[in-house]
């Protein structure tokens, strides 16, 4: 598992945890702990779901973690911020059938205030007159 070590040096610090507090959380020395990043020794599979309880990742995201790829993900965001906004070209038939549409419910809406108006009108009338 090459750049394993390294990889959880990363996340720890990302988390701001210390190693003197890894290593307490783990039950080892700090000298041990700093070893597992130095990848001076072997890590076991149990270790490894440990650390990754502690960063709060899953064991495979701390296996395949890339710090260069992120570096590389951030620096394309920088230089070309609107990379992932899509752009939709609405084709002339449909623009045609939504302005329809809009001048359609737009006719209605008219016909209905007209309707309203009236309504009122007969409402005031027949409350002017006696009954």
């Amino acid at each position: 598992m090459k750049k394993l070590g390294q990889n959880i040096r990363k996340l720890r610090e990302l988390r701001n945890f210390t190693q003197q507090y890894m290593a307490e959380k783990l039950e080892m020395t700090q000298g041990n702990y700093a070893r597992i990043e130095n990848e001076e020794i072997h890590l076991s599979e149990e270790r490894l779901q440990k650390i990754s309880g502690l960063l709060g990742y899953s064991t495979e995201f701390i296996i395949q973690f890339d710090v260069e790829k992120i570096h590389d993900m951030v620096s394309e965001r920088r230089e070309n911020p609107n990379k992932d906004v899509f752009q939709f070209q609405i084709s002339p038939e449909l623009k045609q059938l939504y302005e329809s549409r809009i001048n359609s419910l737009e006719s209605y809406v008219s016909e209905l205030k007209s309707e309203l108006r009236i309504l009122r009108e007969q409402k005031e009338q027949s409350a002017k007159q006696p009954v």
